[in-house]
């Protein structure tokens, strides 16, 4: 048993997706809107098997952890806040925080770098870290908050995401930050699965909880990558562009999320939203060089 949990293929793929299959099949029953609990307890368990719960040295990895298991609580939050009654203004202030804090996380995940720089140096490495962060949790954000005929869109892009750091960050030679944002993605996975099992209202769009619980993570696995693996930055400008290509679906000319069968209108869905990882991909295995997996 032992050997089996150490097995990187359960580690990243099998335990999350098992525990998010588990707790989403649950929570479709008794917490509709908190499904993204199943995407978090997929991540723990990904983090228990591979780096444990110990906080010390506060580490990039662990920094990561703590964000992708905290933030998605406060952009929730956030977010019931900036939806109550009250002044535009105020509403656009909130709806803006969460691109501030996922940006100042980033920031804090790079800070022991950073700091080492001089001059210009400094805004090379740290502005498109954090411009990266602020526009992923935004158009995810935003996303998620798309009512008709959303779902496809959602669960692709952030599936896609997901799947696309865990690639791109293992050729630029960080297995652990590849093994757990393939974990997210496992987990991402299984909640979708649920939701495809619903009828056709409860498969209208995703929760927020379960974007923010995928975004989160994923995303400051991809910013710190480029600051402690080999990464190349014009990566996460590809990895950008994966949210940019599921709003065009939204728009649906084609009308590929409005196929009839679900599960079909999401692999079209996922197969669109997986054109800008290509050339990811290709960026980081030239940066890399050849790797031996």
């Amino acid at each position: 048993m032992q050997g089996l949990l150490t097995n990187p293929a359960v580690q990243a793929a099998v335990a999350p997706f098992t525990v998010a299959l588990v707790l989403a099949l649950l929570l479709r029953r008794f917490l509709p809107s908190g499904t993204g609990l199943a995407v978090i307890g997929g991540f723990f368990i990904a983090v228990l098997l591979t780096t444990g719960l110990t906080l010390q040295p506060l580490t990039a990895t662990r920094k990561i952890i703590i964000c992708g298991l905290v933030l998605p609580f406060v952009l929730l939050l956030l977010d019931f806040i900036a939806a109550m009654p009250q002044s535009a203004r105020f509403k656009r202030v909130f709806r803006a925080l969460p691109a501030v804090l996922l940006a100042a996380a980033a920031l804090w995940i790079i800070w022991p770098v950073v700091q080492r720089q001089e001059g210009t140096a400094i805004w090379v490495m740290a502005v498109p870290v954090m411009l990266y962060a602020a526009f992923i949790i935004h158009g995810a954000a935003a996303l998620g908050r798309a009512q008709e005929w959303a779902f496809s869109a959602q669960a692709a892009s952030v599936l896609i995401l997901a799947m696309g750091t865990g690639a791109t960050t293992l050729i630029a030679a960080s297995a652990l930050y590849s093994q757990l944002a393939f974990s997210v993605s496992a987990a991402t996975g299984a909640v979708i699965v649920v939701g495809l099992l619903g009828g056709v209202k409860k498969t209208a769009r995703l929760d927020m909880l379960t974007v923010y619980a995928a975004a989160v993570p994923v995303t400051l696995f991809a910013a710190a990558a480029t600051v402690y693996a080999q990464l190349p930055v014009l990566v996460l400008l590809c990895l950008a562009l994966v949210l940019s290509f599921a709003w065009l679906l939204l728009c649906d000319p084609l009308k590929l999320i409005r196929l009839q069968q679900r599960w079909l209108a999401l692999i079209a869905a996922s197969l669109w939203t997986s054109i800008p990882v290509l050339p990811a991909i290709w960026l980081a295995w030239r940066a890399a060089g050849p790797v031996s997996f």
